[in-house]
Formats: structure tokens, sequence, C-alpha cells
């Protein structure tokens, strides 16, 4: 599926903590003013600066994700450690797209070692000053109720704003609406990230800034209506394409319905829709309604 672009959407984003946030760096800083525990940094044009890795962003919302549909149903989300994993249960098939059609709706979204995945998180830099401060902390013993190790040191930014962004790629609308249900539980406080969760630390706001749509022209003859987003599947039955929307488990009305009327840019082979925050909260919401239907 990947031979071919249906649809894209762009999501910028801005993340300002609400609660003290650290991601951690994996390793050990010749700086001797750094605490312990470090923020992770990176090299800039402007220098050394702490950031939010994409990967960091990509954990928390497959992990969420994940949950939910093992809520709902114990093989929409298989398990990475197990035999039964996807990558390891796909490993010796060939054709792509037996592979998408047999993996569970989490590998589907975030890819496996067998399928790559529809979305991908940019690393967030900070939007003008970021507040860092050094926090302490100590491990007490279970058996002693003593200081077991400690005091340490803890660098946590404490305000500012990180900007960044994800792309959404050949999505069907049952993914648009899982990545939407993250967002929304993020603002919300039920999803964390970084260290120390259970301490009260990575609760954070991601504000959508507006999102970006692409569809592609496949029919001269047929319009996407204004009020509609469509899923990968939607534009298969119209293409030179169609046998693949039976191989690869898609769906035909894979629309979505209702959402805020757009003058598209054309851009050749493409329809751009540039949405602004609100926009994308009437998508978010028709997404996730869309949701129990879609996942069907």
């Amino acid at each position: 599926m990947h031979k071919r672009i249906w649809n894209s959407l762009k999501v910028e984003f801005a993340i300002l903590p609400k609660s003290p946030l650290l991601i951690k760096s994996g390793v050990v800083s010749p700086n001797p003013s750094l605490p312990d525990m470090q923020f992770v940094r990176t090299m800039t044009g402007n220098g050394e600066t702490v950031y939010i890795p994409g990967s960091s962003l990509k954990g928390v919302f497959r992990s969420f994700t994940e949950r939910v549909l093992r809520t709902l149903n114990e093989d929409w989300a298989c398990d990475p450690f197990s035999d039964s994993a996807c990558g390891r249960r796909l490993a010796e098939e060939d054709d792509t797209a037996k592979v998408y059609r047999n993996s569970c709706y989490a590998c589907k979204l975030y890819g496996n070692t067998r399928l790559r995945g529809r979305i991908a998180f940019a690393d967030a830099f900070p939007e003008g000053e970021v507040k860092t401060e050094t926090r302490y902390g100590v491990a007490i013993s279970r058996l002693t109720n003593a200081v077991a190790h400690g005091p340490f040191e803890m660098e946590i930014v404490v305000s500012g704003s990180f900007k960044g962004n994800l792309v959404l790629q050949n999505f069907e609308v049952w993914q648009l609406g899982l990545l939407a249900l993250t967002i929304k539980a993020v603002n919300e406080g039920f999803v964390k990230i970084g260290f120390g969760k259970n301490r009260g630390f990575g609760e954070v706001e991601l504000k959508v800034k507006q999102a970006v749509v692409n569809l592609a022209k496949v029919n001269s003859q047929i319009q996407i209506p204004k009020g509609e987003l469509w899923g990968v599947g939607a534009f298969l039955p119209l293409s030179q394409a169609s046998q693949e929307i039976e191989s690869y488990g898609l769906r035909a009305d894979d629309r979505l319905l209702g959402l805020p009327e757009l003058e598209g840019k054309e851009l050749g082979i493409f329809v751009r829709r540039i949405y602004d925050a609100e926009g994308w909260s009437v998508i978010a919401e028709k997404a996730i309604e869309a949701l129990p239907e879609m996942l069907r």
C-alpha cells in the first residue's frame, strides 16, 4: 500500500507541561554541573537544548492504544513479547497485503518487524524559553523503611512549550479515531509522558495548532465533498488498484462525514485542506464517534 499515496494527515502541535516533566537521558553527561538524572539533550543550530524525542511520544501513544484495543477485544492488539506477536507470526509471509490484513489493529497503525507503521512522530523542540529546575529524591528500602539510595538529583522542565508534529499516511478512519482518542486522553491527564508518572510527573497539554490533510484526486469525474474526509479504503474502488480493497481487508465505506466545509487548495494530484484547532476538534470528535462502527 505504501507504493501509492491516497491520503495524509500532518498534525502540528505544542506540548506544554502541566506538571514537572522529565525525559531521562540514557547517558551520563561529561558536564559536572548537570544533575544525576538529566533531561535528554541534543545539538541544534542554536546550541545544545533539551527536547522531547519523537520515539518517546510514539511509545506512549502506542501503549495507550494497545490497552484500549485489548479492552475491547484481546486479539485486537498482540503481545509484542510473545511468540504470537504479529512480527514473529508473520515472519515468513512475503505477501505485504496478507501481512497487513493479518496484523492486529495496533500493528496496522504503529507497525511491527514485518510491517511499516502508518504514523511517524517528529522530535519536539523548545519554542522560546524553557525553564528547568533541579529536584531531589531518595529511594526507600521496603525492609528497613530507611534511605536505600540517594539523595539523587533530577532535572525537570517546569514551564515552556515544545513544538512538534506527527504524520499519518495512507490511513483508515479508525486509525484517525484512535489517534484522536489518545490525544484526548493526554489532555485529560489519563496518559502521561516521561519519568516519574507515579510521582506526579509527566502530565502535559498537547495543543493542536493545525491539521493539514492531503487527499488524492483519483478520478477527475468525482470530487470529494468538502465536509468529508476519506480513509484509504474509499479511494480504491475509484482506482486501478480496486482489487487491493479485499486483499488488504479494507472498507469501501471508509469515510468520515459531517466535517467543516473547507475550500481545498489544488496541488495537482492532491487536494489540500488546512484545519485550525477548532476544525481539528470537530474531526477528532467525529472520528472517535465512528470508532465502534469502523472497528467492527
